[in-house]
């Protein structure tokens, strides 16, 4: 299967990362990171990227490389994903992507939407005028600049509705229009999401934040990026801004862990309800002691039905 291309998503601390290498060796692949926090360097512990020692010799690309101070976005994403791609299938490997960005894969499965990246100060001041007078509001403002736009998002639909202001304020354009201009270049990918039963994972999240705390160089790392101009989504790496509240002395290192944790079973939650709301995506169900050999050989026997 040297030309496929094979994905492993789920939510954050499921257990993807040892899993992920026994698959690409059974799979003969190199893996290609689908993460939006691990491009990020300087980061390795609070953006959980695997190490050498778990990279166990196969090779990992799109993990530690953009700096933090640089915008980064699912366009940007796409076009270095598809020349990794291109790069690995040249050399007769076949491709697996692990992560959790939902968003990352959508956009090489299904094509992608070159708009303009979020502005921080419009969307306030649109999310603002939501607030105030109301997602139909905004609906009406839309009608008028961009009535296609408007004919295909719901009135209420207050997210997707600033976005398509957003987009207008910003370029001038309609969304709609970018739309049309839409990358329609898109792979065939089989996808497999793992999960487990909901308890235990949040326990699992509970224990990793614990561990990183834990671990030597993780308040190094928060303290180095501290003082640098880090990038709207950088800011986003989970656990940051609590840690640097508690550098600061403004959070007791109880209450640190705790909303740290609370943030990432959030995250954990809505990446589930991405992953499920997606055509196409296989599920393996992880049990507390299933082996990793146990959960490649399900995830194979998936893919070996898919192909026939």
């Amino acid at each position: 299967m040297p030309h496929r291309i094979f994905a492993l998503v789920g939510p954050t601390a499921v257990g993807k990362t040892d899993v992920s290498i026994a698959l690409a060796r059974a799979v003969d692949a190199e893996i290609v990171g689908c993460d939006s926090m691990q491009v990020y360097r300087g980061m390795p512990i609070l953006t959980q990227q695997p190490s050498t020692e778990q990279c166990a010799g196969i090779p990992h690309y799109l993990i530690d490389c953009v700096e933090p101070t640089a915008a980064f976005n699912v366009g940007q994403y796409r076009e270095l994903a598809l020349e990794a791609i291109g790069n690995i299938h040249s050399r007769g490997k076949a491709v697996l992507l692990v992560g959790g960005t939902g968003l990352y894969l959508k956009a090489l499965a299904e094509g992608f939407c070159d708009a303009p990246p979020a502005d921080v100060k419009i969307r306030e001041e649109l999310l603002a005028a939501a607030e105030v007078q109301g997602a139909p509001a905004l609906h009406e403002r839309l009608h008028v600049v961009d009535p296609v736009a408007a004919a295909k998002i719901h009135p209420r639909d207050a997210r997707r509705l600033v976005r398509a202001l957003e987009v207008y304020t910003l370029t001038g354009q309609p969304l709609s229009q970018f739309w049309k201009a839409r990358k329609t270049e898109t792979l065939p990918i089989a996808t497999v999401a793992v999960t487990r039963p909901r308890e235990e994972l949040y326990a699992r999240i509970n224990r990793r934040v614990v561990h990183m705390l834990e671990q030597e160089g993780v308040l190094e790392e928060v303290t180095r990026v501290m003082g640098l101009a880090l990038s709207q989504t950088a800011r986003q790496v989970h656990g940051l801004r609590y840690l640097e509240a508690y550098l600061k002395g403004e959070r007791s290192l109880a209450e640190t862990v705790s909303l740290w944790q609370r943030q990432v079973r959030q995250y954990a939650r809505r990446q589930l309800t991405w992953f499920r709301a997606r055509p196409h995506v296989q599920w393996v169900t992880l049990e507390a002691n299933q082996t990793v050999d146990d959960t490649v050989k399900a995830i194979l026997a998936l893919w070996a039905g898919d192909a026939s």
